[in-house]
């Protein structure tokens, strides 16, 4: 099998690049104003919701795509591009680190030894969103390659323009000359007696 090569994959998703952000993007915003938000309590509930809107819009977008097969099977959804770059879609936590059930099958998604679909060059990625500390709203959408559970490498999706701008820092304030310090004549004579 072939480990994930960013300078092959990447390329070859940018082709459809479009296509995932707007799945992601769009099934967050389902998820937003839906009649959930407050109902369900469990973030394991959200994240279900939000992949289930992301795996239906993608699947709708992609499934005339030429260069894209969709795998349907074992509870999970896959999409194999140009027959070389096989990806899931999954929430990540800040460090790209998706979460699984640690089944064999989602184990052997990052054993990049083991054969999955019998395709010598395959390269097996994931396309994760990333949320805020209070997961109120998406800051990135990345490709992770990893190596079992070590992040290989990753790179945003999101245009700089799209990506979260940091608040403007305030300007400098200008350099003033340091105030001469006046000293009393006396004042040490009086200072040192005091010592004493």
């Amino acid at each position: 099998m072939s480990f994930p090569n960013q300078t092959t994959v990447r390329p070859i998703l940018d082709e459809i690049r479009d296509q995932m952000v707007s799945a992601i993007l769009q099934a967050w915003d389902d998820w937003m104003a839906s009649d959930y938000i407050g109902v369900w309590r469990c973030k394991r509930s959200r994240a279900n919701f939000v992949w289930e809107q992301i795996i239906d819009r993608a699947q709708a977008t992609l499934m005339d795509h030429d260069a894209v097969h969709v795998i349907d099977g074992n509870e999970t959804m896959k999409f194999l591009v140009r027959d070389t770059v096989l990806f899931r879609f999954k929430k990540a936590d800040e460090t790209g680190r998706s979460s699984n059930v640690a089944t064999q099958l989602a184990l052997a998604f990052h054993d990049h030894e083991q054969d999955l679909l019998g395709l010598p060059e395959e390269q097996r990625v994931e396309v994760v969103y990333k949320l805020n500390r209070l997961e109120t709203q998406i800051v990135d959408i990345c490709v992770v390659a990893r190596d079992g559970d070590r992040i290989a490498w990753e790179y945003s999706l999101l245009d700089a323009g799209e990506a979260a701008v940091p608040l403007p820092m305030p300007e400098p304030k200008p350099e003033r000359a340091a105030a001469a310090i006046v000293k009393l004549k006396g004042a040490t004579d009086d200072h040192k007696k005091r010592q004493d």
